[in-house]
């Protein structure tokens, strides 16, 4: 009889854990309004009802502000903090003339991620998906951890936006073009 009273009190603990997991990888198509481009990988977004912050989806660009990341980013390729902000502001800029404040967007969402931001693509209204707009334009590198394909893409996609930043880089599109080297160092 204690054993059961035990499981009664416990079930509902053990279902609001199961239901939060689930949550947190779980996939859905929103419409969503453009409220702020803070870089090139990362929108603010009002999303049903709520101020939504998105890490977008299997892309990473170059960092306009201070950081960690972008202390790392600037010791490892060997450039100023100057030259790294640079790149920065240009991928954040090229963000800014596809993604404006006030545009409705389709936001597909994939879960969260380690910082607890909600991991999406952008799609724009002619039906363009803004993250692998930003690498084949060649402002963001495809996201990667530790050189290899991340969780939270599909094979398919990992290689598409792979496909899509090599042809940027031999066209030298964007960032490839006059900053090839530290597009080299940051992808690689």
């Amino acid at each position: 009889m204690i054993y059961g009273l035990k499981s009664l009190i416990f079930m509902p603990l053990i279902l609001v854990i199961l239901f939060s997991f689930s949550l947190s990888s779980y996939s859905a198509t929103y419409q969503a309004v453009i409220l702020k481009v803070s870089d090139g990988d990362t929108v603010w977004v009002s999303m049903h009802g709520k101020r939504v912050k998105l890490r977008l989806l299997g892309i990473d660009t170059p960092e306009e502000y201070p950081s960690r990341k972008m202390d790392k980013d600037v010791e490892m390729c060997h450039t100023t903090f100057k030259q790294m902000r640079k790149l920065g502001l240009l991928a954040t800029k090229h963000a800014k003339t596809m993604l404006y404040k006030g545009e409705k967007v389709t936001v597909e969402t994939n879960g969260k991620g380690y910082y607890g931001r909600t991991l999406a693509f952008i799609i724009l209204p002619d039906g363009t998906n803004y993250n692998e707009k930003e690498v084949a334009d060649g402002y963001a590198c495809v996201y990667k951890w530790h050189g290899h394909k991340s969780r939270e893409l599909s094979e398919g996609e990992f290689e598409k936006l792979e496909r899509l930043m090599k042809e940027a880089e031999k066209e030298r599109k964007g960032l490839w073009g006059e900053y090839r080297e530290i597009m080299e160092c940051l992808c690689e």
